[in-house]
Order: structure tokens, then sequence, then C-alpha cells
């Protein structure tokens, strides 16, 4: 009976020790999740010079320093006040079922010559260069950052061009020209569409004068080039003046005009709808034709300085109010007022230092720390939660997914363990970009499919197994039960995720490792054990492959049908061979192993008339939590190149296609420019973007949200084939493409009139 009893009180004394523990567990995950809204409000919507000033990352990890271990509501209010009132003037904290009123006056400048600032998000701009995302703050100038903008011609038929010498002058001004206010007359040849999204001008004179003076560049535009732009290029708060451009062409040693379309702007206007005309590309600046002070004739450019990437921005006045956790509620004001030397009102100089020198000890590395994760988690949480574009389809409770981010993390024993915690936290925004940068792994030498609803070793370069091997068990557990975990730490539309899984398919984080293997060959079971080992795969791509006509680029497979293998072949490939392909019967596309020949080069041959793309669209929130985000739309054409092809097109696709590969099958499908087999494309496209977190992980995520030319979802769902082609276990075994002889069934059929 006394045994008994000593069995219930250990019990007892174990139970209550783990609910303690439980609780303070759960205690220091809602003190940093309260820390964590009151963060993001503060970094990326508060606009005062002292928060620019403070190294992000760093307070991140001082705030959670700060919190975890606090015990009451008053101590974490007030602590949360200390650490960020240096750099959040207006702020107020205050207990849910104890409102305080929030009275602007308080932020008033003394200074009679002051403007509005606040944030504008084009995206989220967080570092990476030549993206297309920018944050700036209205009225607050910093070159460095990209705050320019654009005026350009574009030319997308080159025939009269290509391989030519061209000479583009113009008659410029600018005033006060300074590291602050620059102008650049430009020309800027895209030998792809790629190159397009970088921008990178290579050919380029600064405008100095400040009084009118002409300016000229002389180059060879390249023979591969596609599109080309000239223009004027505006950074930073300049004023500036254009007039009487003239664009020259060398015809056999004489300089003849290639455009003549406004170039002096004397039609008092720029015609959007007509696409020889001037374009606008804004950031910060107004465009206008004047009537005074034109260099020649009646009109000029005067390009002038806003302060603004756009016109939407808050009021001065406006807070946001919302609660952080704890039973507190934050006000935060937006907007500030700003002169050209401060923010306004100015902190307090003794706490603000004290606040800096507090940062300044924390060190940061790649090194496992709980609290250098726990801030990586806040900054992460908080770039999706005010900045991910497609929460409206995503069905995640992003705030549990927080706290429970922050208890996971909690329990980490090892970095690799924050790894997959991490993971998992991007895995629930389903987004087809989203992967964790960098732990290395060791993979096992096969390539592994799920067809009949078993794991399949369909190529192996391990001597062990055979083609058509069932996986039963991994190191002792389920199959389907290791693919399922794998699948929780993969981001993506559910068929892209099983995809990436299966890439990575008993994969392990530590070197020398070995993995058991329970497997059914012919209907006998047999145990096992394979190396894992450092290869070239990864949750992208497996290089293990054996495919019929994989060391092919382009075959004729039956007379007048060809295979392009686009992971094989490239551009000059494809270029060498166009004599043959326009003449083809019926061309197959396969894309399944990867690119590197992109649909960018080859749907130029499959128009007679100019295809658009889809629109981009990119966020433009002005308030925290995506409130009344609106979108900015952009899109481009292609135009069509000679030959024109008249073959039947087919398209072999897997969810591997992705991003930039369905921009093209988006077009494809939109225009029916081709018959599709196989597997659905991934669902998710949009220019990435990156967290870079102080424990040195990056996360990669999608930025912009794209639909269908319809306007349709894209996001989750992919382009669905024409032609569904599931594989058979037994078609493995005999070393048959089942989607190949599908797309070659197609091929062989009359094309329809």
């Amino acid at each position: 009976m006394k045994s008994i009893l000593k069995i219930s009180v250990l019990l007892a004394v174990i139970m209550l020790l783990f609910g303690t523990c439980q609780n303070e567990a759960d205690r220091k995950a809602q003190n940093i999740e309260t820390f964590a809204r009151l963060y993001g409000y503060a970094r990326w919507f508060h606009p005062s010079d002292e928060a620019q000033d403070i190294d992000w990352n760093r307070f991140a990890v001082l705030g959670i320093q700060k919190v975890e271990n606090i015990k009451s509501k008053k101590e974490l209010r007030d602590t949360l006040f200390k650490l960020f009132s240096p750099i959040v003037q207006g702020l107020q904290i205050y207990e849910a079922d104890q409102p305080e009123d929030f009275n602007p006056d308080i932020l008033l400048s003394p200074d009679p010559d002051t403007k509005p600032i606040a944030w504008q998000h084009h995206g989220i701009y967080l570092g990476m260069q030549g993206n297309v995302y920018k944050s700036a703050r209205t009225n607050k100038i910093k070159v460095d950052e990209g705050n320019y903008s654009i005026i350009r011609k574009v030319f997308t038929s080159l025939t009269h061009l290509s391989g030519k010498k061209i000479k583009l002058s113009g008659y410029f001004k600018i005033k006060n020209p300074t590291n602050r206010g620059q102008a650049t007359l430009f020309v800027l040849p895209f030998a792809n569409i790629k190159d397009m999204q970088t921008y990178n001008i290579k050919h380029k004179v600064s405008i100095k004068s400040q009084d009118w003076e002409k300016y000229e560049l002389e180059l060879t535009i390249p023979r591969e080039t596609i599109e080309m732009n000239y223009g004027l290029m505006i950074e930073g708060d300049g004023e500036v003046w254009a007039d009487d451009f003239r664009f020259l062409v060398n015809n056999d040693g004489k300089w003849e005009p290639a455009d003549t379309v406004n170039v002096g702007f004397e039609h008092g206007k720029i015609d959007k709808e007509q696409s020889n005309d001037w374009r606008e590309a804004l950031k910060h600046h107004a465009f206008e034709i004047s009537g005074d002070e034109s260099h020649s004739g009646k009109y000029c450019l005067k390009v002038n300085y806003t302060g603004k990437m756009y016109d939407r921005m808050p009021q001065f006045g406006e807070v946001t109010r919302e609660p952080i956790g704890n039973n507190l509620v934050c006000v935060v004001p937006l907007v500030l007022q700003t002169n050209d030397t401060t923010t306004f009102p100015n902190t307090d100089i003794k706490s603000l230092a004290q606040l800096k020198s507090e940062i300044s000890g924390i060190e940061l590395s790649s090194s496992f720390n709980p609290q250098v994760n726990l801030a990586s988690v806040v900054i992460v949480w908080n770039v999706l939660q005010h900045f991910f574009p497609y929460f409206d389809v995503v069905d995640t409770d992003w705030d549990q997914v927080l706290g429970e981010t922050l208890r996971s993390t909690l329990t980490n024993e090892r970095q690799k363990d924050f790894f997959v915690t991490l993971s998992r936290m991007v895995a629930k925004i389903e987004d087809g970009h989203g992967v964790v940068y960098s732990e290395t792994m060791y993979h096992l030498p096969i390539r592994t499919e799920l067809i009949e609803n078993e794991i399949v070793v369909t190529v192996s370069n391990d001597e062990v197994l055979e083609k058509g091997d069932i996986i039963r068990k991994i190191d002792g557990k389920s199959a389907m039960e290791a693919l399922n975990e794998i699948e929780e730490r993969i981001s993506g539309s559910p068929h892209l995720r099983r995809h990436r899984a299966l890439n990575i398919f008993g994969s392990k984080f530590d070197s020398g490792m070995k993995t058991n293997l329970l497997i059914d060959r012919d209907g006998k079971e047999q145990n096992v054990t394979i190396s894992n080992i450092s290869n070239n795969k990864n949750i992208f791509f497996n290089s293990i492959e054996d495919y019929k006509y994989s060391s092919e680029k382009i075959v004729e497979i039956e007379p007048g049908i060809y295979y392009v293998n686009m992971a094989n072949c490239n551009e000059k490939d494809f270029d060498q061979k166009i004599d043959v392909l326009v003449e083809a019967k019926a061309i197959i596309y396969d894309q399944r192993w990867g690119v590197h020949l992109s649909f960018f080069h080859i749907v130029p041959y499959l128009v007679k008339e100019p295809v658009i793309s889809t629109w981009w669209n990119v966020p433009r929130p002005v308030y925290p939590n995506r409130k009344a985000m609106e979108f900015s739309k952009s899109n481009w054409n292609i135009q069509p190149k000679q030959p024109l092809f008249k073959s039947k097109n087919i398209i072999m696709n897997a969810p591997l296609v992705v991003s930039s590969g369905e921009t093209m099958m988006s077009i494809i499908d939109h225009y029916q420019l081709a018959t599709t087999v196989g597997e659905p494309t991934a669902g998710c496209n949009g220019n990435i973007n990156f967290i870079e977190l102080p424990c040195e992980y990056r996360v990669m995520w999608t930025g912009m949200k794209v639909l269908k030319h319809d306007d349709s979802q894209l996001y989750l769902k992919g382009f669905q084939p024409d032609y569904p082609v599931s594989k058979t276990i037994q078609a493995i075994k005999e070393g048959r493409d089942e989607c190949l002889e599908k797309a070659l069934e197609i091929a062989r059929e009359p094309r329809s009139l």
C-alpha cells in the first residue's frame, strides 16, 4: 500500500513539474508574441528617423531577451514601452479594458516648414538589390535604394536597328545636381526577357549642366537584342528639363531618323494609348509637358520631385490601434512631420543612446542560439503578415502559426531542429517559392515517385536498388508516413509539395549516415541499407535521371515529329535547328526535367501577332496587416519572330514547372499555342523576395500576386494538362515513358483545321 502511495505522490510531482514547465513555455511564447506584433508595426510602418537608425535584427534579439521571462502584465507593458518609445514617437500601450485617447497634437513640429512623412511600400524592400520591390518614406530620399523614375521609348520591332550603330541625343538641364538629385540619358538593349527584370543600364551619360546643353550616346545594337529602351532616368530630388531628343540609325554610312514621334514633346502631351509614345515609370517624380523654358519649339518635358512613390498615403493623425496580446493594445502613429534635417517630435537622446548601446552588445552567429532563433521567427512572421499577397486563397490561421512556431522553437535542441521548425512555419503559406536556406543535406542516390499509391524507385545510382522497387519502410517507419512528414516542412501546392518531398525522400542532415529500407521487389520483401551522400539533389531538382532521349537535345523521333529536350538544349542549339523545326509536322517540348531552353525563346516563333503576359500585381500596403491593400499592375508583351512555326505543339509538364515557367504557360494556355500532357504545373508565380535572418538563414517567398489571363486563380492550382498521364509500376520496370507515348499519340493525329 505504501509503495502505491509513493508512486502516486511521485506521479503527482512529475505532473506538477511538467505542468509548470508547460506553463512557463506558454508564458514565454505569449510574451514574445506580444513583442512580435509591436515589432512589425514599429519597423515597417512608423516613419521616425530614429527607427531607421538601428539594427532591427539585433533589436529583435534584444526584445526577446527583455520580455521572455516577464511574469506580470504591468511589467510587460512597461518593458515594451521603455524598449520601443525611443524610436516610436507617440507610442501608447494600454490594457484593453482601460482604453486611452490619442492626441495627434503631441506629434506636431515647432518648425512651420515641414512635410508629412509616412512609409510607402511597393512590395517590401528587404535589402535585395535588383528586384522590383521598394520601400521608402515620403519626403525622404535615399538614392541607393533605387528611388528613381524613368521616361522611355520602347522598341519591340528591331529589324531596322539590329546590328547597326545608333546615336541618341537631346538637350537637358538640371537644377542643383547633387548626389541626391541625378539624371541620366540612357540606351538599354535587352538580349532576353530575363534581362528586362534587372534593368542593368550600361550605356548612359550623366546630366550635369544647369543650363540647356546637348548630351549624346553612340553604340551598336547587338544582333541578339529582342527589345530596346531609350530615355531619361531621374534619381533623388533633382528637377530636370528635357527637350529635342534625336534618335538616329546609321544606314550605309548615313545617319537617318529612327524615331520621330513626339521626340520634342510638341504634341503638348504624352499619349499613353500610343505604343510608340513615351512611357512613364514613376517612383518619386511627376512628369509634365511644360510650355515654359523649352529649348526650342513650344513645349519641353519637366520632371519634379514629389517625395512619394505614389499618391496614396496615410494622413497626419492616423494610427495603428491594434491588440498585441496579453490583453494589451498598442497605438503606433503612421505619419510624422519632417524637415530637411529630422523627423518630429525629437526623442529623448539619453534613452536612444542607451538603447543603441544595448543593441550593439547583441552577438549574432549561425551557431545554435534559442533567442536568435526566436527573433528570426518574429521577423519572418511579420514580413509575411504585412506583405504576403496570397492570404486570401490560403487556408491558414497565421496568428495561430506565430504562437505554434514560437513554442516549437523553444523545444529545439540544435540548429537543425530549428531549420525544420522554421521550414514548417513557411510551409503554412503554401508558397511554391517558400524555402528556408540553408542546411546541408545528404541524399539517397535514387529518384522516387509516387506511382499507384506506392513510393517507387524510378532511377537508381546504387547497385542495391533497381527500377520498380517499392519502398515499404524507411528506418523502421512506414514510407508513406515518412513522406507525409517531409511534406509538412515543404511549402507549395499539394502536388508541388509531394513532388519536392519525393526529391529529398530519405535525405538526412548529418554526414556519414545510412538509411535502412524495407523494399518490395516483384512481390518479395527484403531489407537493404543505403549510404546517404552529398550530391546535386535538392528539393527543386533531382539530377539522378534516366529517361529516353536524356542525352539528346533535339531529335526526330518519327518522320516530321521532333522531340526537344528543354533540360539539355539551349537557345543556340534551338536556333541552329530552326530551319528544320519550321517544317515539322509536330514538336514535342519536354520540360519535365528542368529547362535550359525556355519558352521565352520559343513562343515568338509560335505567334503571328504580339501576345501579352498576364498582369503582375505588386502590393502597395501603407497600413499594417494588409488593410485596404492596393496593387500596382504591369505586364509586358512578346513580339513575333520569323519564321512562323506551323507545327502542332505538344508540351510535357510536371510540377517543377514554376514561376517564370508558369508565366509562359499562361501565355500558351490563353492563346492556345499548344496541347499539354502529363501533370499540373506548380501553381506559383510572381517575383521572389528574400528575408535575411539573424540566425543566418534566409527565407525565399513570393512578393507579388499573379493570376491567369482571365483573372482566375493560379496560386495552388497551376495549369492542368489537357491529357493527364498517370504512370504505372509495370511501365517503370519496362523502361517505358507513358507521358512521351501519349505525346507521340497526339503528334501522330491529323491536325484539325
